[in-house]
């Protein structure tokens, strides 16, 4: 009787490396973190966890805080996270665009995919204004109460939508967020509808953002690029200008992708 593949990857698991991951996860998670509490979140013994730690630490993947003996990721993680984004074509292909946008507003600009139902920023052209996003490379975002996590979820079947809602929930960041299934699924029929999506004031009281899908060689969402900041330069009067633009980087940077029309509406599937 064959085995299950669930059963298989656990039969064939490095435990240890599994542990190892998860601790890096952590780190990544909650910034830094001392031996007794990543022994508690790991739930494994103190004597397993300083192992996989001093590996860890003479490999350079982490480090430790001399004032406080906590660690925290080590260099090893941006030689590998600079080695992915120089090969990632998604950012390839979308630099230029971002360019041209950010010397247009002077505002933000972000780049994001959706990974496990969260929008990771995979770069980021910071704004010129006093007041700024401050969103970095890496971080992450909810995917229901930003303008790139709508972008992109507007074009995914409605069943993995409801399936991200069962396992992320709906949130309220702010008091503008979307916190119900029915007015998300309204949402998103109208960036479907408009080719673009709004986050008013839905995630950071005070700010605004417009983004437009990115969409690769065979139709399917690759990400999605955003125009952010204060709410007073983004004023009901310059919204539809400024909406346009986006859509238009987002078309260019979906060509490049092998794309071969403009995205408005989501094809029948």
């Amino acid at each position: 009787m064959s085995m299950d593949i669930s059963q298989k990857q656990e039969r064939y698991t490095i435990q240890t490396i599994d542990k190892a991951l998860d601790l890096l996860e952590l780190l990544a998670e909650h910034g830094s973190l001392n031996l007794l509490e990543l022994t508690d979140l790991l739930d494994q013994p103190k004597s397993s966890t300083y192992r996989i730690v001093l590996t860890l630490e003479q490999r350079a993947f982490i480090s430790r805080s001399d004032d406080n003996g906590k660690y925290c990721l080590g260099y090893k993680q941006l030689m590998l996270t600079r080695g992915l984004l120089e090969r990632n074509t998604l950012r390839a292909s979308a630099m230029q665009e971002m360019k041209k946008l950010s010397e247009r507003y002077g505002d933000t600009i972000n780049l994001g995919v959706l990974v496990d139902g969260e929008v990771l920023y995979v770069d980021i052209i910071e704004s010129t204004q006093p007041l700024r996003m401050t969103d970095t490379v890496g971080s992450k975002s909810p995917f229901h109460a930003t303008a790139m996590g709508k972008a992109m979820t507007a074009y995914l079947p409605e069943d993995h939508v409801r399936e991200l809602i069962a396992r992320h929930g709906l949130p309220a960041k702010t008091k503008h967020t979307l916190i119900s299934p029915e007015s998300l699924f309204a949402e998103l029929n109208q960036v479907r509808q408009q080719g673009f999506s709004l986050d008013d004031q839905e995630i950071v009281e005070g700010a605004r953002c417009l983004a437009a899908p990115i969409f690769n060689m065979y139709g399917t969402i690759e990400g999605a690029v955003s125009l952010s900041g204060a709410m007073h330069r983004f004023a009901p009067d310059v919204v539809p200008e400024m909406a346009e633009s986006v859509k238009t980087a987002a078309f260019q940077i979906s060509r490049k992708l092998g794309y071969p029309y403009a995205p408005t509406v989501m094809d029948d599937k």
